[in-house]
Parts: C-alpha cells; structure tokens; sequence
C-alpha cells in the first residue's frame, strides 16, 4: 500500500507502480466515487471523458428524408410525430 499527501490545491500524484499497474496516461479520465468514506478512482475508458466535435457530420443526412425543401421536412417530422401519439 502506497501513501500520497493532499497538495494546497487539492491535488494527489499517484505513485508510478499504481499508474503503470493500472496502465493510465497523462490526461485520462478517472471516476472519482466515495464508498463508505473510502475515495475510489475509477480509469473510464479511453475517449470517455474527451470532447468530441460533430462538425465533420454536419450535412450528411442532407436529402436523405425529403428533397431537402425546410417545409416538406417539417411536414414530414410532424407526420412522424403524429403517429408516435
């Protein structure tokens, strides 16, 4: 068992045996939970905890539902709507 200290900002450096145990990395994210006032930490799977952009999707469901006309779209989305009711 390994000890750590609590810094002036909050922070902990965990040991190396523990980080290359675990095979964690420099900006992973890590789940922190309390289970009976024990502080556990959790590595998420990589990618989890990492913002990902959308925008190179942006436009490639275009046409797929309508000819891309704004109201036929909207008139088809309503229609779907309507038999979800």
């Amino acid at each position: 068992m390994e000890t750590v200290k609590m810094r002036e900002r909050r922070q902990l450096t965990l040991p190396a045996g523990v980080v290359e145990q675990v095979q964690i990395k420099t900006n992973d994210a890590l789940q922190v939970t309390v289970v009976n006032g024990v502080i556990q930490l959790t590595p998420l799977q990589p990618g989890a905890g990492k913002k990902v952009s959308l925008r190179p999707f942006l436009g490639v469901a275009k046409g797929v539902y309508q000819k891309n006309e704004e109201a036929s779209l909207s008139q088809y989305v309503e229609e779907l709507r309507n038999e979800w009711e």
